[in-house]
């Protein structure tokens, strides 16, 4: 703007300026061509001398002319005064002029190098700002990436856990079950127990007899052959037992197993929801909250399991002392697998 003034106000003096030296050419031409004229009018009057009457009249239309002259000399000369007093104001406008489009001109190339500056700092500041929100962008979506890989663990990780829960929940069933057909088996094992001692009651018996019937052949075959189907039955009760023993070992480190399993995928939950930024902290809150009642639930299975075992221990003591020995051996975990005295234990 004030670029656009400057160049204005110079213009309006230099139209000005320009107006007056019109005016002061016109008059200056005027004075010249009347000069010219006054010339030739002396000429003409000096030729005509000899003529009284044009003389008279040269000499009047000389002082006519004279007078014009000297008037119009004293009012071009009033003009020349006048413009010139316009053209004094004019011109030192136009030296105030010039000096402020000099400084103007400094000043505008000082802007013009304070835009540069500016605009090579702006370029700067966008190059910048375009490389840190690239950056921030592609973080973000390494986060989103993260953040979704997470939650898809997350998610896996918590039906795997939802599934050990329903499979721990159906454990203590499947260890009540199998106790009691451990109680079964056991109750059979002591009824042939019972069974064997008859046994050997009659072997007793039946060896005083034997004595006594040394000599009848018929009577030893037949006593040899009780005795070899009494013996058939007792090592088929062993290997039931056997059997019956092995799944039980079997079940429980299922159980164990499960267990660690359980714990693990509920370490790596909570490992993977402190990881997330925006996981809330009332989902931990609620994983903790779970182990207690978890634990409090295996600790029901556990007294469950043992319940059938101590209601056995009034009428059969061998019984109550092996299911004790299966809590002991749940209780100590996975130190128990794969030991060779731990079906030495149970039975």
């Amino acid at each position: 703007d004030l670029d656009h003034q400057l160049a204005d106000a110079a213009n309006a003096a230099s139209l000005h300026v320009l107006f007056c030296q019109h005016k002061y050419d016109l008059v200056r031409h005027k004075l010249e061509s009347t000069q010219t004229e006054l010339a030739e009018c002396l000429n003409a009057l000096q030729e005509r001398f000899d003529n009284s009457h044009e003389l008279e009249a040269c000499r009047l239309r000389y002082r006519d002319l004279k007078t014009r002259y000297n008037e119009a000399v004293s009012e071009f000369q009033d003009r020349i005064n006048t413009l010139e007093a316009q053209l004094a104001p004019g011109a030192s406008f136009g030296s105030a002029l010039a000096s402020e489009l000099r400084e103007s001109a400094t000043s505008h190339k000082a802007a013009q190098a304070e835009v540069a500056r500016l605009e090579a700092a702006i370029k700067y500041k966008s190059r910048r700002l375009r490389t840190l929100r690239d950056n921030y962008e592609r973080r973000l979506r390494v986060a989103d990436t993260t953040i979704a890989t997470h939650t898809a663990e997350l998610g896996r990780l918590q039906d795997r856990v939802s599934t050990l829960d329903r499979d721990l929940q159906k454990a203590p069933q499947r260890v009540q079950a199998k106790t009691s057909q451990l109680g079964q088996a056991r109750a059979a094992h002591i009824a042939t127990q019972d069974r064997v001692s008859a046994a050997r009651d009659t072997i007793a018996r039946l060896e005083r007899w034997i004595n006594q019937v040394e000599r009848s052949p018929k009577s030893r075959q037949d006593l040899e052959s009780a005795l070899a189907t009494l013996q058939q039955e007792r090592d088929a009760l062993v290997v039931q037992r056997d059997e019956l023993l092995g799944q039980l070992g079997e079940r429980f480190m299922e159980v164990t197993d499960l267990r660690a399993e359980r714990y693990q995928a509920q370490e790596r939950l909570s490992n993977i929801a402190s990881l997330r930024p925006s996981a809330p902290s009332h989902k931990r809150a609620r994983s903790e909250s779970e182990s207690p009642t978890q634990s409090a639930r295996v600790s029901k299975a556990a007294r469950s399991t043992s319940d059938p075992s101590q209601s056995g221990a009034s009428s059969h003591a061998p019984a109550s002392r092996s299911l004790i020995e299966v809590q002991s051996a749940m209780a100590a975990g996975q130190k128990a697998k794969g030991h060779p005295d731990f079906y030495r234990t149970l039975s």
